[in-house]
């Protein structure tokens, strides 16, 4: 079971890209950030990555265009981007019935809190990562 966001029940969240070609809506409850620093999520992102989430049911494209593009980053999950402006925006692990969505792509998104980190060996030198952020590496392993 998942950890929820009180308050974030039953609601909708709309969000998208930054050119607007994608748009997306989410039904809560969402769950709190998980921050992942592992390689994967660095060369994609450009840093370490965070995501609230929802089942896959609770996830709808709201936008009529095609500008969505999935990339299989890894042998057990994909990532999907718009092809348009290039803004990575969500995360789903083969099989496990989910999506996460990032953070920033969210119309509004001041609900959200930080949970934990997962992969934080992997955290770049020229930032330490939060000592008083969980790390939850032994729960999240692919």
């Amino acid at each position: 079971m998942y950890e929820t966001i009180t308050g974030t029940e039953n609601k909708y969240f709309d969000g998208g890209c930054h050119c607007g070609a994608v748009r997306f809506r989410l039904i809560g409850p969402l769950t709190p950030l998980l921050i992942c620093h592992c390689d994967d999520c660095r060369r994609i992102s450009g840093t370490s990555w965070a995501a609230t989430s929802v089942p896959d049911h609770c996830f709808k494209i709201t936008s009529s265009s095609d500008a969505l593009r999935w990339y299989d980053s890894s042998s057990w999950a994909k990532r999907g981007f718009c092809n348009v402006c290039g803004s990575c925006m969500f995360y789903s692990m083969n099989g496990e019935g989910r999506i996460s969505i990032a953070p920033g792509v969210l119309d509004d998104n001041d609900m959200l809190r930080v949970r934990g980190q997962i992969f934080a060996i992997s955290h770049p030198l020229w930032c330490k990562p939060d000592p008083d952020v969980p790390h939850l590496d032994d729960f999240f392993k692919p």
